[in-house]
Order: C-alpha cells, then structure tokens, then sequence
C-alpha cells in the first residue's frame, strides 16, 4: 500500500528540523574548534592544507542536485568564521591593477566578516604581515620581468618570515576573466596531498628558464613555472624563483643539491600552496569524481 503524500505543511516542518539540526551542527563544529584552540599555542588559525583536505573530501562525497559550488562556498564562510572566533585575522590585499577583483576573492575565501584592508603594492601588503596589522597578504602571481617584483621580499629575514601559504580561489568559479593571487602568511606549509611549493635560487650570473629548468630536474624536482630578477641594488646578485609541482619540505636534502649544482649562494623555501580545485569539476558529478586539477 502506497504512502500518503505529505502536505506542504508537514514538508515545511521537515524543513524546519533540518534546518534546526544544521544549526545544532555549526554550534557544536564552533564547540569542537574551542576545544581544538586550547590545545594550540597562540597565533594565526588559519591552516590552507587543512582547509583544503576538508573541501576536497567534502566534494568527494558530495551527491544530489545541490551545487558544488555553493557547497564549496557555505564551507568558505564556515571556515572563515572559524579562523576569527579562534584569533583576530585580518586581509591585507593588493589594490594596484586588479586589486577590485582581489579584493572580491579575498572576501569570497575569507567569508563576508573578514576585514580588508586595500594596500597600494604587494610589498606594503607584505610589509603589513611582517609588522603584524595583517594576518595574511593577497599579491599576483609572480611574473617575468617585472620591475620590483615582491617574491625577492620573502627571500631574507627572521625563521619565521612571511611565506607562501596559499592560492586562491581555492575553488574556480569558471569565469575566463576571474584573476588568481598567492596568500602570504607567517605559516609553514603543509601537505595536503596534492601541493606546489616555491624555490628561491640566488645566484651570481642569470639562468635561462631552460637551464633553470634543467637544473632542478637534476635533484628530482619538476618546475612548472620560472621567473627571475636582476637586483642591481643587492650585490648586483639574480634571483630565480621555481613553482615545483610537489610538496617540498624546507629540509629536503635536494635543496642543497640544487645549491651546488646550480653553484648558487643561497636555495631558500618560500612556502607553497595546496592545488586548487578547477572549475569543471564543481559541477554535479559523481560522489568521487572531485579531484584536485593543476589550473
């Protein structure tokens, strides 16, 4: 014998129980992350290689009709929530070319509360993370011949200098148009099982890409991307910025291989990211199909 089809009324108020049990659910996660904190010693909340293991498996799992998207999007705020209730957080966010459209996915990572603060250039953007008015800094992706680009300022300074700590967004939203920025943080990077880090060569004479290239595939390390500068400022040295397509611990033995073959003064690990997550695979496919995918 077949069921009676609800009435609205009742729907409505099976609605109302769901919704009720979300909410349960976010006070006890806020609950949980109280708990987590007090175990922690104080500073900066923010963990990109968790966040983004969260998002990844939650994509993984996720069936049905309602948008991945707006799941991935409802977690960013959640998240971002969470980072605030544990330590103040703030973003200072590059506002030169672009710097609209940096700060509209600055808000979309950070979620809507998150102050912002619109900085001139990257390296004051930077420079509000080193003195401490900024929790982390949204800068352009790095890029040839620029005349002072801002990777050089991560190169020297304290243990716990400001590093590469993320790209955003996280999760593309598909337009053509849409920009894509690196996160500064005073964070070590993690992995989270899909990563690229970032490698400084400091050298007395230019490299080519190719020879630069080249270079770290000798240690094992595969570069997607180079870029480097002439700093006739410094010692007249060069420098030579490597994407590579891996976790790469700031210990790993090959960075002083890379040292001696590149004859180089200095390798220094300037953090790195976890891969974000592409557009095409926001859409409603199969629970499992959500992978990271190299933009």
């Amino acid at each position: 014998m077949s069921e009676t089809p609800k009435s609205l009324e009742d729907l409505r108020r099976d609605i109302d129980r769901v919704d009720d049990a979300i909410h349960d659910l976010i006070m006890r996660r806020t609950a949980l992350v109280h708990a987590i904190r007090k175990t922690k010693s104080d500073g900066l909340a923010l963990r990109p290689g968790r966040e983004a293991m969260i998002l990844r498996r939650l994509l993984a799992r996720h069936e049905g009709e309602f948008p991945r998207s707006v799941l991935v999007r409802i977690w960013r705020e959640i998240m971002g929530a969470m980072v605030r209730l544990q330590s103040p957080f703030s973003v200072a966010v590059t506002a030169e070319a672009g710097g609209a459209d940096f700060l509209a996915i600055a808000r979309e990572e950070y979620g809507a509360a998150t102050p912002l603060t619109p900085c001139r250039s990257p390296q004051l953007a930077i420079g509000s993370v080193r003195d401490g008015t900024a929790s982390v800094a949204i800068v352009p992706l790095p890029r040839d011949g620029e005349e002072k680009p801002w990777w050089p300022y991560l190169v020297g300074g304290q243990k716990d200098r400001p590093r590469i700590a993320a790209r955003i967004p996280f999760a593309s939203s598909g337009r053509a148009t849409a920009p894509e920025a690196l996160v500064i943080a005073r964070l070590e990077q993690i992995e989270s099982g899909e990563d690229r880090s970032f490698l400084a060569v400091e050298t007395d004479d230019t490299l080519s890409r190719t020879r630069l290239k080249e270079l770290f595939g000798q240690v094992g390390l595969a570069t997607r991307h180079q870029v480097s500068y002439f700093d006739s400022e410094d010692r007249r040295r060069w420098l030579h910025l490597g994407e590579v397509d891996q976790f790469v611990r700031p210990d790993d033995e090959r960075l002083e291989k890379l040292k001696a073959a590149a004859q180089a003064r200095s390798v220094v690990h300037l953090g790195g990211y976890p891969v974000p997550i592409a557009a095409a695979l926001l859409g409603n496919a199969r629970a499992g199909d959500a992978a990271a995918v190299p933009p």
